[in-house]
């Protein structure tokens, strides 16, 4: 028996009808087959693209994992850098709700934070520390990086506390905007610099006055005379100075010591300045036992009528002078001189003649008032 074969398919032994009829089947299911080929490969792709997402994925949430990790961690960390700040600090909504503050701010406060956050701030500080008229929540303010100001206010031991008190605009964790506000306490700077002003002050007055008179002393009279040199130069008015000397003092020293010679020296310097009564006198320790006053808008008559009032008024001390060749008491031999200042002179020339017409008195026989 011989068999063929069509297609790789037996047929034999098949009726022709049958044969011919299961061709079209045999050809579907060949398509079928190749279809579910195309489809088992289009799947292993999909299978191997979404292994590839999905490890991409994994990868992108721990990153984001590790990301939100570090902002907790971060924002712990700042909640503990905020509370723990030694200065007081609160952050304010622009609605003026209070949404945190740390301990040292309720400190300040005197409040709990139940009684702070949530609060309006204006309800919870106290007038002298709310800068109303620049307060930082102002539209205006907030678009600068960082506002500061000073404020104090009134402690119960009458004390002023001072604060320099900064803030920046700031994003809130609700999104919304505000500022965080810092208030440093510089009292104890302020009180510093207070004490050193004054120390200051009192150095320079120190500086100016002689320790024994308490008069002004030379510096200040060479520096004063300038100024009023100056100015009466401009307004083309007179000045007037009034050189004296104490009579004979070498021989009060010689006679009565040197601890009578220096209370001397501070009796008369006393009658000095009592004498300098109008603004603008000034009465100074020259040097030694010489004193000089400075008197402005005062022509030479008048300068030395005032110059016999100061040697009346010496004399009638009485202070004991048993060497003097001049008098038996303290005595001043008096110079004065006076002229309107020159712009392109110096009061070299004002002094030189007081000087040289106090020279005269003391040839003269002491005790007396010599007009230049």
């Amino acid at each position: 028996m011989t068999t063929r074969s069509c297609g790789g398919v037996c047929t034999a032994g098949l009726p022709g009808n049958q044969q011919s009829s299961d061709v079209p089947q045999i050809e579907e299911l060949k398509e079928r087959i190749r279809g579910l080929e195309e489809e088992r490969s289009g799947l292993l792709d999909s299978c191997s693209e979404l292994r590839a997402s999905h490890e991409i994925l994994l990868e992108t949430i721990g990153a984001a994992n590790q990301k939100q990790v570090q902002a907790e961690m971060l924002s712990m960390e700042l909640e503990q850098v905020f509370s723990s700040c030694a200065d007081a600090m609160w952050v304010v909504r622009n609605d003026k709700t209070v949404v945190r503050a740390n301990d040292a701010m309720l400190t300040l406060l005197g409040k709990s934070a139940e009684e702070v956050v949530g609060r309006l701030c204006r309800n919870v500080l106290e007038a002298s520390l709310c800068n109303e008229k620049s307060c930082p929540l102002k539209p205006s303010a907030c678009t600068v990086a960082a506002k500061e100001y000073d404020v104090s206010r009134g402690l119960p031991s009458g004390e002023q506390q001072h604060f320099i008190v900064t803030a920046a605009p700031l994003v809130t964790l609700d999104g919304t905007p505000g500022i965080v506000t810092q208030f440093k306490d510089i009292t104890d700077r302020k009180k510093a610099e207070a004490a050193l002003a004054k120390a200051n002050d009192a150095l320079a007055r120190m500086a100016r006055l002689d320790s024994l008179t308490q008069l002004p002393n030379r510096r200040s009279f060479d520096e004063t005379i300038e100024q009023q040199w100056r100015r009466l130069a401009r307004e083309e008015q007179e000045l007037a100075l009034v050189l004296c000397d104490i009579d004979c003092f070498k021989q009060y020293n010689d006679t009565y010591g040197h601890q009578a010679g220096d209370e001397c020296l501070r009796q008369v310097a006393k009658v000095l300045g009592d004498c300098a009564k109008r603004v603008g006198d000034l009465a100074c320790r020259y040097g030694g036992e010489e004193f000089i006053f400075l008197l402005p808008n005062t022509p030479l008559e008048g300068a030395a009528k005032f110059a016999d009032r100061v040697r009346r008024a010496v004399e009638a001390l009485a202070f004991p002078h048993v060497t003097s060749r001049a008098a038996s008491v303290v005595t001043l031999s008096l110079g004065v001189a006076a002229q309107v200042p020159c712009a392109d002179s110096l009061p070299d020339v004002l002094l030189k003649e007081a000087d040289d017409a106090l020279y005269q008195a003391k040839e003269s026989g002491r005790n007396r008032v010599v007009v230049a």
